[in-house]
């Protein structure tokens, strides 16, 4: 602010320091700031103005935004390495026809069990893994493997891993990609959770003899299983994430006062693409200010008001939603604590125990966005925002300096009293040195109101403010502005009513600086 004018000065001083004899008082006038500024000008410089939004009848409001993120049901969902094997000893009459034919084809079917905690299995298509098969033998004779799951398909086709081992010792494995693998585990005699098997085992005879016994025995390994979808009976399954915060910026700098609002509101929207009974909770939702002072948003539902889907709805989203007013919560109280920063935490798991059968993509989860309006109407009390900026005045010949008169004019056409104080410090130190005003001064009196709120005519004030060489000498010690602003809407009869905010509002604001130098000059 001065050192837009101090070089005129300054050099004006040095133009006749080698003048002497007689002193004289020129006067060096120059013009600082002409600016008229709107609210939005004021939000934008406050980091605010992407959060703005203007009504039809031009009322503002704030509106800040966040959305929580449940885990999906692949992140909240392990499944189970699947092992499975079993040795077959061959039969005297297997072996009788082996020896005299030179091959038998030998057929067992197996109900084997898909283990998957508590829950049960109706279905289940894979987007990655791998079915790992092993064979070994007692046989000196070629053996053909298939592995054939009967009620499943692969991209539309049959699904029959194969292996063959032609010599002795036998000992083979293969490793087969179960991507796009679809699963009916209800045909078995559970009706869930069994893949039905058909394991065809054809032995050639080699060179070898046949011996009285001869076995042959398999594994087979699901391992690194991603499902894509599942459908069954789920236990419990917590999909929480962890927590995450809001910022809102427009309590960001403010250290004290209250500022009560007329109508703020906290809603949230929730969007569930899970196709089983859900409960969500908030379990914390804490606005903490610049002053480290936290309160609690209370009048949440126990349970949040999540939307259900059947069978029949798979692959959609429900949304649902409910809202908080200073009516059903504490939110006057949450917001009068100017919450520059809002933690919160939902707790999301499915309960045990729900009826009928349910769904899962691996992609489902629930979401939440909350929505944070701050409408511009309410009531201000010494509500106080402070802000610190680095500064640096240097001069020359300050002792032909004898004082500096700075003037502001200001037009008010906004509901609202401000004062302000300008300090200057050495950050250094921590130390103030000096102070723009003697006390908080009122800088900009309230636009005059109509009956209906609204300003009609913007109120008028100069203040001439002057700087002496002393007071110029120690402010060129300060290395640090630290500037605070009150804000008081106006009281009518000892009541304090609410203002309302409009996009037409604006602030006339001009500055300028009259310095007066003596000059000291020979004849």
């Amino acid at each position: 602010m001065f050192s837009a004018c101090i070089s005129d000065i300054t050099d004006t001083v040095d133009k006749v320091q080698n003048t002497k004899s007689i002193y004289w008082n020129p006067t060096i006038a120059v013009p600082l700031v002409y600016s008229r500024l709107a609210l939005r000008d004021l939000l934008d410089e406050a980091g605010d103005i992407d959060f703005l939004k203007v009504e039809s009848d031009g009322s503002l409001k704030l509106v800040y935004s966040d959305e929580y993120i449940s885990q999906t049901a692949e992140e909240a969902i392990d499944l189970e390495d699947q092992s499975y094997g079993e040795t077959f000893t061959l039969s005297a009459s297997e072996l009788a026809a082996l020896n005299s034919s030179g091959t038998v084809t030998l057929i067992y079917e197996r109900e084997l069990t898909y283990i998957f905690g508590p829950n049960e299995t109706d279905r289940i298509t894979f987007k990655a893994g791998d079915l790992v098969m092993g064979l070994t033998s007692t046989l000196d004779h070629e053996i053909d493997f298939t592995f054939r799951l009967l009620d499943a398909t692969q991209n539309g086709n049959a699904f029959e891993p194969t292996l063959n081992s032609s010599s002795f010792p036998h000992n083979v494995a293969e490793r087969t990609d179960i991507a796009g693998l679809d699963i009916d585990c209800t045909q078995g005699t559970l009706g869930h959770s069994q893949l039905r098997v058909e394991i065809e085992m054809t032995i050639t005879k080699g060179g070898g003899a046949v011996k009285p016994v001869e076995t042959i025995s398999y594994t087979a390994e699901l391992e690194n299983q991603q499902f894509q979808f599942m459908q069954g009976f789920f236990d419990t399954q917590n999909f929480s994430s962890a927590s995450s915060s809001l910022d809102l910026a427009f309590f960001e700098n403010s250290t004290g006062g209250s500022f009560t609002l007329a109508d703020p509101r906290i809603q949230m929207i929730f969007s569930n693409s899970l196709g089983f009974p859900v409960q969500a909770s908030v379990v914390q939702f804490d606005g903490t200010n610049s002053e480290n002072n936290t309160v609690g948003l209370t009048g949440l539902p126990d349970q949040l008001p999540v939307p259900i889907l059947s069978l029949s709805e798979v692959g959609q989203v429900k949304v649902d939603s409910f809202s908080l007013n200073k009516g059903n919560s504490n939110l006057a109280d949450f917001i009068n604590n100017r919450p520059s920063d809002i933690a919160y935490e939902v707790s999301v798991t499915s309960p045990s125990g729900s009826a009928g059968r349910q769904w899962v993509l691996d992609t489902s989860k629930l979401g939440v966005k909350i929505n944070v309006e701050v409408p511009f109407e309410g009531t201000a009390r010494d509500f106080s925002i402070e802000s610190t900026e680095s500064f640096n005045l240097e001069l020359e010949s300050t002792q032909e300096l004898k004082e500096v008169l700075m003037r502001l004019y200001t037009e008010n056409g906004f509901p609202i009293d401000v004062a302000t104080q300008v300090y200057f410090e050495d950050s250094v130190g921590n130390v103030l040195i000096d102070s723009l005003f003697d006390s908080d001064n009122l800088i900009l009196p309230a636009g005059q109101l109509d009956g209906s709120g609204r300003v009609i005519s913007a109120n008028p004030k100069t203040i001439d403010i002057t700087l002496d060489n002393d007071r110029v000498e120690r402010i060129l010690d300060a290395n640090r502005l630290r500037i605070k602003v009150f804000f008081n809407t106006p009281f009518d009869n000892g009541t304090q009513p609410d203002v309302k905010f409009f996009d037409d509002y604006d602030i006339l604001i001009q500055l300028g600086v009259q310095a007066e130098i003596l000059v000291e000059q020979d004849l």
